[in-house]
């Protein structure tokens, strides 16, 4: 994957402390095409990209059928060209029927692990699949309605694999030391599974990334539910256009965030920003 061919996947540095990292990256599905299965993702028929005008993040999301899906572990929907060893993982899963949820540490289409609602609903599963067999490692009874939006994700440091449901830390399992390491990533529906998925979401640890004498930094200030550019406060509606009219595109964006702001409003800044061309997009944490 080009990290700096911003289409519906895009990356970005998150400078989260002085010597650490977090390379972050966010598969988006609302820029492709309605009724196709996106270059970068590679999957059967059972998926493609499709309209929802109730999705947290509009228009798109990548919806699966599985109903008439032979295979037993079900059909899963893999990101080409990309590993993810130690971070996180997440995104928004909404379940319609069946089974659904979030592979990784995927060396073959019968080695993986996977993090799944179960088909009715009623409990978060994690699952390792060693040749073709799946093996329970946690459970959590959830209180979850099927037909609603709910945020589902894990978070891999080789040693514990952790799993979250609608921000909640549900369960812990210690990493199979034979699975830990680099592994593809994506999604899955199963049971005959009929599910929708906004958005695909990546943290990384890395190496920070040195600062370029005499680049030029476009700073956006996000404090206090507000979205500032130098003196001047702005809605996330005007926030494009004010980019586009002021700055130029090439240059880097530091969005100095306040450590209490919400999440999706940060990806909202995001992509307000990269639909005006901006590729360097780097956060700063304020303490």
């Amino acid at each position: 994957m080009n990290r700096c061919r911003i289409i519906s996947a895009f990356a970005f540095a998150l400078a989260c402390a002085a010597a650490v990292a977090q390379e972050s990256y966010l598969w988006s599905f609302d820029r492709d095409s309605v009724g196709k299965v996106p270059s970068y993702l590679l999957a059967d028929s059972a998926w493609s990209v499709a309209a929802d005008s109730g999705a947290p993040t509009q228009p798109n999301v990548l919806a699966a059928n599985a109903a008439g899906c032979t295979n037993a572990l079900g059909s899963v929907c893999a990101v080409q060209e990309f590993k993810l060893e130690q971070g996180r993982l997440w995104t928004r899963v909404n379940v319609f029927a069946g089974a659904a949820g979030l592979v990784f540490r995927m060396r073959a289409a019968d080695n993986f692990d996977v993090l799944m609602v179960t088909p009715d609903g009623s409990k978060l599963q994690l699952m390792a699949v060693r040749h073709g067999v799946p093996q329970e490692l946690a459970s959590s009874v959830l209180k979850t309605t099927i037909g609603r939006w709910h945020r589902m994700g894990v978070e891999l440091d080789g040693r514990t694999i952790g799993c979250y449901f609608d921000g909640e830390l549900r369960m812990t399992a210690a990493e199979d030391p034979m699975s830990a390491g680099k592994g593809a990533i994506g999604m899955i529906v199963a049971g005959g599974g009929r599910a929708h998925f906004d958005d695909l979401n990546v943290d990384v640890t890395t190496a920070t990334e040195p600062a370029r004498r005499g680049e030029t930094v476009v700073q956006v200030l996000l404090a206090n539910n507000q979205i500032s550019i130098g003196n001047s406060v702005v809605t996330l509606g005007e926030l494009a256009d004010r980019l586009a009219q002021r700055f130029d595109s090439s240059q880097r964006l530091l969005l100095v965030v306040d450590k209490n702001m919400d999440y999706e409003r940060i990806e909202q800044v995001m992509k307000a920003a990269v639909t005006v061309g901006f590729e360097k997009i780097s956060i700063e944490l304020r303490k």
